[in-house]
């Protein structure tokens, strides 16, 4: 999940890519000749999302984006119906924001591979979903040492509707992306879409709806550092939606709650 001072430290680094999203929640070819490892399809007759897949980072501190909702473990924020897991960022009575962000930190972890989120996630104005990895014991030391992988996170307001998949390592200055672009997403909010991240040795590819749309590569030849590549460990996975912030944007004043939807998270091998 990108941090708050990204945007203006590394304009030069976004490639704007004129690709529209929207022709079916699809899945890579390449799936059908891998294996699934692992996945949530959040079938589950509890209304808890299962805890032997999850647990929840609590607490309003900002998140280093200065992000306003208080993040809780409450079914009010995140529970399981209907074949899905809904997250929801919600006022409470005194007009505070509460929300939820799920990790699979020590229970689920995966070097490479292929990851993919079936979702809908809200297009409006002060909220940022994200979908995203980070190392599971930070080997290379603290963020960004370790590398983090933004599979897709969207913000209506400061990013105008775009959604970006991302990289960072201490290759970025600051903690900035080595890798970042962007996608449109049509019907982001009221219609299935597949966000995947192909992960191997030598590179990350990001897709939507089963189609490729960035690259970062593994610079082996040019940079032999875990400063450019910390992408050989386990990370975990973590789901969330923030409000409000540097990268959130200003909250209309007239909304009261918004949802994200995820159908399920699979991992192949």
């Amino acid at each position: 999940m990108v941090r708050a001072n990204f945007w203006v430290l590394t304009a030069v680094l976004m490639q704007a890519l004129f690709f529209s999203c929207g022709q079916g929640a699809k899945s890579p070819d390449f799936v059908k000749d891998m294996k699934l490892v692992w996945s949530d399809e959040f079938d589950g007759e509890s209304n808890c999302p299962d805890e032997e897949n999850w647990d929840w980072n609590e607490g309003a501190h900002g998140w280093g984006n200065s992000e306003v909702q208080n993040y809780t473990k409450e079914r009010a924020n995140s529970y399981v119906s209907k074949g899905s897991l809904k997250i929801v960022a919600q006022k409470d009575a005194k007009g505070k924001w509460t929300s939820a962000r799920l990790i699979s930190r020590w229970k689920k972890a995966f070097t490479y591979g292929y990851i993919e989120f079936r979702a809908k996630v809200p297009d409006r104005k002060g909220s940022w979903p994200a979908l995203w990895m980070m190392s599971d014991k930070n080997e290379y030391g603290q963020w960004p040492r370790s590398g983090e992988i933004d599979v897709m996170e969207h913000a209506a307001s400061t990013w105008q509707d775009k959604t970006y998949g991302t990289a960072h390592c201490k290759a970025g200055y600051g903690g900035s992306p080595v890798k970042s672009e962007y996608i449109i997403v049509e019907n982001i909010e009221k219609k299935w879409h597949t966000y995947g991240v192909l992960w191997t040795e030598d590179a990350i590819t990001w897709y939507c709806d089963g189609k490729p749309y960035s690259e970062y590569k593994n610079p082996r030849d040019e940079q032999k550092s875990e400063n450019s590549w910390p992408f050989d460990k386990d990370f975990y996975i973590i789901i969330n939606l923030a409000m409000g912030g540097s990268l959130g944007g200003s909250i209309p004043k007239e909304l009261d709650s918004c949802q994200m939807e995820v159908d399920y998270v699979r991992w192949y091998q």
